[in-house]
């Protein structure tokens, strides 16, 4: 009697085997990963507690202080418009002296101290006194330190929410680059099964070996970007980020602002529209300056009332400098004593010059015409630059918005596909391998879509940004 011929199981029956055996060891390594972390938690960072550290930021702590100083100046400009009151004074002594006369006789006289002291108010009256230059200055020079420091909170907001982002996403890209590597290591489990019984090739075995390969390194690569992407944070915020876990996922709807809108406001809002303003202004005022002094004559004029030598109510009026003062002199020693015996009397008098010809002040003014000029195209350059980058930005923002909806259908494929093989697998025409594919390309899919959610968020910032920060 012969003895049937040995048996052996079929191929698929052990890659069953195979895969169960595995996704038994993966459970047993999920499990003690869940136990480790439950009783050591990461630490956790949201993106709102990192956006609260912007003001830790060295742009954004200089622009404060740069908005301080010139907070200070406009305080100091507008003081120095107020009435300014100064006491005056001075002395003097006229030593005795003797004459003698064609007679033959001689008088002595007396020597004398005087001086006077007294007090003086003066004013910036006319709208072109420094005074009010000085105002005009300080109050352009704050308002183009607060848009620098929009530029600088905007600025450092904006790299927050990359390097936020970029974390949130290369986190994904971890766990992602982790499930393709644990499939393509029982694939090549696997192959190798099924070459030791000459049910696959060696070719096979080596393919199934270089995609191994090929995840291992995109598991590297990810662990490496979403270092660089901790770091870069950490470096922003200026704090160690070693460990931490990025929680803050990015939004899932976005609404496209007016452009109208956005374009008005890059054109009079934005730093550098800004300071081309302040530029043109301020050879606006120094081509009036200019032509203020070849209009009008350097006139000075004054009126005293009081004793005929010193002393008295004076006041005055420098109509090129547009300053006005008025003042009181009390007259002191021995010529106050006879400057008080006389009577007072009123004493006016002008003073003052006119150009009538000055080749150089001609050309003063034409240079500052020419400045004027200058000023103004730049100006108009400018705002034209910063409308056209607001146009560049919106188109940008369009084009991630459509995007993001290609991003959320192929989710949904997605997410059919892994239906499909669920039910394939359940009804005994597909297998495991089939089932984690199609949950990797899901994942791939969700990881995708997170990408584009934040590339339309970032997008969108840089858009606000580009039209002078958030309204």
């Amino acid at each position: 009697m012969t003895s049937p011929p040995p048996t052996f199981p079929a191929p698929w029956v052990l890659t069953l085997a195979l895969l169960l055996g595995a996704g038994g060891a993966q459970a047993q390594a999920t499990v003690a990963q869940t136990t480790a972390a439950q009783t050591t938690p990461a630490a956790t960072l949201t993106l709102e507690a990192a956006l609260a550290q912007l003001a830790q930021a060295p742009s954004v702590t200089q622009a404060q202080l740069s908005v301080q100083v010139a907070q200070q100046n406009l305080n100091a400009a507008q003081s120095a418009l107020g009435l300014s009151v100064s006491v005056t004074g001075n002395a003097s002594y006229t030593g005795g002296s003797t004459t003698t006369a064609a007679d033959g006789t001689t008088s002595a006289s007396a020597s004398s101290l005087g001086g006077s002291a007294g007090v003086q108010a003066s004013l910036g009256l006319l709208p072109w006194s420094s005074g009010q230059a000085s105002l005009r200055t300080a109050q352009r020079s704050l308002a183009l330190a607060q848009a620098r420091l929009a530029q600088a909170q905007a600025s450092a907001r904006l790299n927050v929410y990359q390097q936020y982002l970029a974390a949130v996403v290369a986190q994904r890209d971890v766990t992602l680059a982790t499930q393709t590597l644990a499939l393509r290591q029982r694939q090549l489990e696997i192959a190798r099964t099924q070459r030791a019984q000459n049910n696959a090739t060696q070719e096979s075995v080596l393919s199934a070996q270089a995609n191994v390969q090929l995840a291992q390194a995109a598991l590297l690569e990810a662990q490496s970007s979403l270092e660089v992407a901790r770091l870069s944070l950490a470096a922003v915020l200026n704090r160690n980020l070693t460990g931490v876990t990025f929680t803050t996922a990015p939004a899932s709807t976005y609404t496209l602002p007016d452009l109208n809108a956005l374009v008005t406001r890059a054109r009079t809002n934005t730093a550098d529209v800004v300071e081309a303003q302040n530029n043109l202004a301020a050879a606006q005022e120094t081509l009036e300056q200019q032509q203020r002094d070849a209009r009008l004559p350097d006139l000075t004029a004054s009126l005293r009332y009081g004793p005929a030598s010193s002393g008295g109510l004076s006041a005055s009026l420098d109509l090129k400098g547009g300053n006005a003062a008025v003042g009181y002199a009390l007259p002191l020693g021995t010529s106050g004593s006879s400057a008080g015996a006389s009577s007072s009397r009123v004493v006016a008098s002008v003073s003052g010059s006119y150009v009538v010809y000055s080749p150089a002040l001609r050309a003063q003014i034409s240079a500052a015409q020419a400045n004027v000029t200058q000023t103004q195209l730049t100006l108009n350059v400018t705002q034209q630059n910063a409308e056209l980058n607001v146009r560049t930005l919106y188109s940008t923002a369009q084009t991630a918005l459509v995007t993001l909806q290609s991003r959320q259908t192929q989710v949904e494929v997605a997410q059919a596909a892994l239906s499909a093989a669920q039910a394939r697998l359940k009804a005994g025409t597909g297998t495991a391998d089939d089932v984690t594919s199609a949950q990797i390309d899901l994942a791939q899919a969700e990881r995708n879509l997170v990408q584009a959610r934040a590339s339309a968020q970032t997008a969108l910032i840089q858009l606000q940004n580009a039209a002078g920060g958030s309204p």
